[in-house]
Parts: C-alpha cells; sequence; structure tokens
C-alpha cells in the first residue's frame, strides 16, 4: 500500500472496496497527491490528477461551483496570494470504492491551518473545524483523473439525531 507522504497521514488505515491492488494504489497517492499540491497551490500539479474537460464541476468549502480545471485554478491564483498552509492536518477516514473505470474516494479529514496574509481569516473557515471530501475519479487507459470533487465543511460532537446541535 501507498504510504502517506509526511504530513498527510490518515487518522486510520484507508479501507478499500473493489479494484485491484494497482487501482488502489495509485487512487490512494492520487488522494495523497492532490493534498500536495492544494497545500502549495501548485497548478501544474493538479493538472496530472485531475481532467481538464470543461464540463467537470469542483465545489469548494467557500460555497461555490467551478467548472473545468482552468475555472479551478482561477481561485488557487486568487488565494495564492491571500494565504499559505501554516500547518498540514493529515487525512482522516480514507474510503475508496471502485467499481470498473470509476472510483469514489471519501474523507473526513483534519483541519488545514492557514496564515492569511493580507487579512483576517474568513468567518466561513473560523465556523467549521474541518473540512469532508469526496472525489470522483475515471480511469482514462491505464491512468486515472478526478473528474468531480465535493468539499464541504464539517462541525465535531454527535449529529442532531444523536443529541447534538440541530
Amino acid at each position: 500500500m501507498i504510504q502517506a507522504p509526511q504530513g498527510y497521514e490518515p487518522s486510520e488505515p484507508p479501507v478499500f472496496d473493489g479494484g485491484t491492488e494497482s487501482d488502489r494504489d495509485q487512487l490512494l497517492k492520487l488522494y495523497y497527491d492532490y493534498w500536495v499540491c492544494n497545500d502549495v497551490f501548485d497548478g501544474e500539479a493538479l493538472a496530472k490528477i485531475w481532467d481538464p474537460a470543461p464540463e467537470n464541476v469542483f465545489f469548494n468549502t467557500n460555497g461555490h461551483a467551478y467548472r473545468g480545471l482552468e475555472d479551478w485554478l482561477h481561485i488557487w491564483d486568487h488565494y495564492r496570494k491571500k494565504m499559505k498552509i501554516a500547518k498540514r492536518g493529515g487525512t482522516g477516514a480514507i474510503r475508496i470504492t471502485i467499481r470498473g473505470e470509476m472510483a469514489l474516494i471519501t474523507d473526513e479529514h483534519m483541519p488545514r491551518y492557514w496564515q492569511w496574509l493580507d487579512a483576517e481569516q474568513p468567518d466561513f473557515l473560523k465556523s467549521k473545524p474541518y473540512c469532508r471530501t469526496t472525489m470522483v475519479c475515471l480511469k482514462e487507459p491505464e491512468v486515472w483523473k478526478t473528474v468531480h470533487v465535493h468539499f464541504s465543511m464539517g462541525r465535531p460532537g454527535p449529529r442532531p439525531d444523536q443529541g447534538g446541535p440541530d
């Protein structure tokens, strides 16, 4: 199994459902590669693991949708001037489900800690401590590429049906 890069270790061992060992390794590496390039806003590295088609839709924690790789890179250009990673947050409960040429990666991972360079941290990042990730990947002849992501902010503690706040 692929080892996590330093600073990106999962909180528990990844869980796989389906696929070959090669598929599992490639998808886990793709997932770690995403976080490594995200934390420094490396667009060239992202272009190697995301499918560039403009019909691909990506949902960010800022509440907005981005269409195609180029659109996503514009938000990275914007944030690159405003923030830098202060501390990597690792990864969490990674689950990878593989069905033929399609794979789903989910994770409820630890937070990223950002240093804001030109302003106070936005409220949307103050209110929720961690991010949840869903990635959909397709196998394009021999390599897996991300075609959809959905990042959303999580909340600690019990769910409302378990006695937590509504």
